[in-house]
């Protein structure tokens, strides 16, 4: 079916967005700052920042379509010539005119006026930007782009054999959670494995980016890259203060109930201690392998998921399928993992998944689906820096999608199965608080410590590893394998600091879904509404204003790890 694309900002546009045709706009709306400044009105400052955000509009747009096209097939070679003639020689223009128009908003004797136009977060937000798209660092943003798109490259690249079969790494991912042990093993050798062969090569683009983004750091009077990092994920309301009181709160309250967890594991399964090749199956929490097989039939499944749980939403989903903005299915050369994306100039969503037809595609797709929620449902928000919450406040709508929608999960499982998945999700969230937590600490030791080795990285990985989530015996061969886990965690490589994001929403997640056991229709209401809501409010305020209790409270981790050893059964 052919989609009529309906473009709500500048539909006159050239063919392709060049950088020479967009200095030219920028030329043009900074001749108006003087005039604007200058009048006792604001009425022309509102109407410039009005063609601002068309202009960002089709540019974001046009950014998110050809980083879109490219995730879809990594060896097209004419979509990675768009994708770097962009990132080279689009973005550094954009980033300046911005940065130009930013500086202007908040030195104007009009701000206040600004503010009350476009929203109270309006500001907030391009002040803590501000440093994120400074001229300075132009440069060596293209060069740490270009190395996570090497990145990219080599792991969508990345082939293995498992019981002679030569399959993608996330195949082979799924496949160390078979039921049968001597499949597990060797799914977790040759997925680990490839790691381990690759080591030096990763390690290697991971360090020319840490030595580039120390020096933005330094570049913009910092002593290291932490406060950028925590700008370029725009925290306005904490800190690394409030996030270390909220991992010791971890290592308090979750991580004796994940050790708890493996024990149980090892008993479930007979062996007297649990090897990391067996931590992806739980004889009493895991499902059999390929239960969300065919991957083509997920969606007609999923539609009546969203059906039964709110007509509204539905539609959304429905829209989507109808317009082709769903990527599902896992394939070669595919941009590893799953998001999802928005153009804002077209006003639609879109999102990418790499299912294999295991159990985690369903949690995957309603994860997902739950942003693409939150990116409809707020397109009536004409800032389009304000469309999208920062990323701790995104998560809440991805991962409480996938608590809402467990009770109509019966279209993919049966009774028992279902709730063995209902369970297990519980203690996905346990093991989401840990390893998240691992992640984070690991990255604000990495970028304190940027001359660190590579082997003195590793290390540390393993120390923090070792503190959050015990209870895993990794001697003898499984030694080899202790440091990796980190360079597949794509978001180490190419979104710095965003990580405990995860972690910060699955408080806010757990606590919708125990409000959705109470009262089900105020619950969906209050999501709904989270959705919205965009990126209007800080964090803080939209879990204020949903009436959830904070994520730095330690009692709410305390509270929610209560929760979870109740359904897991589970005493610590």
């Amino acid at each position: 079916m052919t989609t009529t694309i309906q473009l709500k900002y500048m539909p006159d546009r050239p063919e392709s967005l060049t950088g020479s045709w967009l200095t030219g706009q920028f030329a043009g709306l900074h001749a108006r700052i003087q005039n604007a400044d200058a009048e006792p009105s604001p009425d022309s400052w509102i109407a410039l920042a009005e063609d601002w955000n068309a202009l960002k509009a089709y540019a974001e747009g046009e950014r998110a379509r050809i980083s879109h096209a490219y995730a879809k097939n990594l060896a097209d070679e004419q979509a990675e010539a768009r994708e770097r003639a962009n990132r080279e020689g689009v973005t550094p223009v954009l980033e300046k005119g911005n940065a130009h128009l930013v500086a202007a908003v908040l030195a104007s004797p009009h701000r206040t006026a600004l503010g009350q136009r476009f929203g109270e977060q309006y500001l907030a937000v391009l002040e803590i930007g501000l440093e994120t798209i400074a001229p300075i660092n132009s440069e060596l943003r293209v060069q740490t782009g270009e190395l996570a798109k090497s990145y990219d490259k080599l792991i969508a690249g990345g082939e293995v054999e498992v019981a002679g079969e030569k399959m993608t790494l996330a195949v082979a991912r799924g496949k160390t959670s078979s039921e049968d042990a001597a499949t597990r093993k060797e799914a977790y050798f040759a997925y680990y494995g490839w790691y381990r062969d690759h080591q030096a090569e990763l390690a290697e683009i991971f360090s020319k980016q840490v030595g580039l983004r120390d020096q933005m750091g330094r570049n913009l009077g910092h002593d290291s890259f932490i406060p950028l990092g925590y700008a370029g994920m725009e925290r306005t309301d904490y800190g690394p203060s409030e996030v270390n009181r909220f991992r010791n709160a971890v290592r308090e309250f979750a991580s004796p109930l994940y050790k708890a967890q493996r024990v149980r594991q090892a008993a479930a399964l007979g062996t007297k201690t649990l090897k990391p090749w067996d931590t992806g199956y739980h004889p009493e929490l895991s499902l059999p392998s390929g239960i969300a097989k065919p991957v083509d039939g997920q969606l007609d499944k999923m539609g009546r998921v969203f059906d039964r749980l709110s007509p509204k939403l539905a539609s959304h989903f429905e829209r989507m399928r109808a317009e082709n903005l769903i990527d599902l299915e896992n394939r070669k050369g595919k941009g590893a993992g799953a998001y999802c994306t928005s153009f804002p100039d077209e006003e639609r969503v879109a999102i990418l998944c790499n299912s294999t037809g295991n159990e985690g595609d369903i949690g995957t797709l309603t994860h997902e689906m739950g942003h693409a929620f939150q990116g409809w449902e707020s397109q009536w928000i004409e800032a389009i820096e304000l469309r999208w919450p920062t990323s701790d406040a995104c998560e809440v709508h991805s991962m409480g999608m996938e608590f809402l929608s467990l009770p109509y999960l019966d279209e993919f499982f049966s009774p028992k199965n279902l709730e063995t998945f209902t369970r297990n999700r519980w203690a996905k969230a346990v093991e989401i608080l840990c390893y998240v937590s691992v992640i984070d600490e690991f990255q604000h030791w990495v970028y304190a410590t940027p001359t660190a080795t590579c082997d003195e990285r590793d290390d540390e990985f393993v120390r923090l590893k070792n503190i959050y989530m015990p209870g895993v015996d990794w001697s003898g061969e499984a030694a080899q394998f202790e440091p990796l886990r980190w360079y597949a965690q794509l978001h180490v490589f190419r979104y710095p600091f965003y990580y405990i994001d995860y972690a910060i929403a699955e408080t806010g997640a757990m606590q919708l879904g125990l409000i959705d056991l109470e009262d089900h229709e105020a619950c969906l209401a209050t999501y709904l509404e989270l959705c919205r809501l965009g990126g209007t409010k800080s964090v803080l305020s939209i879990f204020e204003g949903a009436g959830l209790r904070s994520p730095f409270d330690p009692e709410v981790i305390r509270d929610l790890m209560g929760h979870a050893a109740a359904v897991l059964d589970l005493k610590v």
